[in-house]
């Protein structure tokens, strides 16, 4: 990174594409129970932040799609809190406008009220950077 240069400045159309990965945007729909023995489900879902109410992005969902809570819980990982700031923060801003409902674009249907509160809920209180974003807005 060059110092004063935004590295996202003139790719928003790139990070309007990480916001809708984030928001698993064209996820595909489970159309039967996904089950196995391994133990992986029991394993994946211990990982990663908890809310006040035990909730958490590690939960799957595995009967109608692949996690309960519709976020990446990549949210969470080093690689995004390396991103630059700038990038970083678009993305939870713009994150932020879709699930408290400011943003209703089309491709954001498959985010029910519920959906949008749970994560946003989830969030507010695992994520203290996107609380930030949340109280300003």
């Amino acid at each position: 990174d060059r110092p004063g240069v935004d590295p996202w400045e003139g790719n928003e159309d790139l990070a309007e594409e990480f916001v809708d990965a984030m928001l698993l945007v064209g996820e595909a729909r489970l159309t039967s129970r996904v089950s196995g023995t391994s133990g992986f489900t029991e394993d994946f879902e211990r990982r990663g932040p908890r809310d006040s109410r035990g909730r958490s992005l590690h939960e799957l969902d595995l009967s109608r799609r692949l996690f309960r809570y519709p976020l990446s819980y990549l949210i969470y990982s080093r690689a995004f809190a390396q991103l630059p700031a700038p990038g970083r923060d678009f993305v939870l801003s713009r994150i932020e406008e879709v699930l408290s409902g400011r943003d209703r674009s089309e491709r954001f249907d498959h985010l029910s009220a519920v959906d949008r509160r749970d994560v946003r809920e989830i969030l507010v209180e695992t994520m203290p950077d996107y609380a930030a974003v949340a109280r300003q807005r």
